[in-house]
């Protein structure tokens, strides 16, 4: 599967997969907690699991970076909720 790499330009994150932008929007709730917006992959890159692995890396940086998320898109809570070793991250 792609690697992906996030740029953080300011309440969104990106990653780029064949010419195509994945993202994140945010926003910060506390100090130490990141507000988790919206999650888009378009859907000409629908169906390769692109969406998960795009929360999966947020994840990392919440552990690296020392915050918390509180997921208000609907797919990003579905997504913390079923992986069990993302709950550490949960505001």
């Amino acid at each position: 599967m792609t690697d992906l790499t996030l740029k953080d330009s300011g309440h969104r994150l990106t990653a780029d997969v064949d010419g195509e932008e994945l993202e994140i929007r945010y926003g910060w709730a506390s100090k130490d907690v990141m507000r988790v917006d919206f999650v888009g992959v378009p859907s000409s890159l629908g169906g390769r699991g692109l969406g998960t692995k795009l929360v999966g890396k947020l994840v990392e940086k919440a552990r690296k970076e020392d915050f918390r998320l509180q997921p208000v898109c609907g797919f990003a809570r579905l997504q913390l909720q079923r992986h069990k070793d993302w709950h550490d991250v949960l505001a």
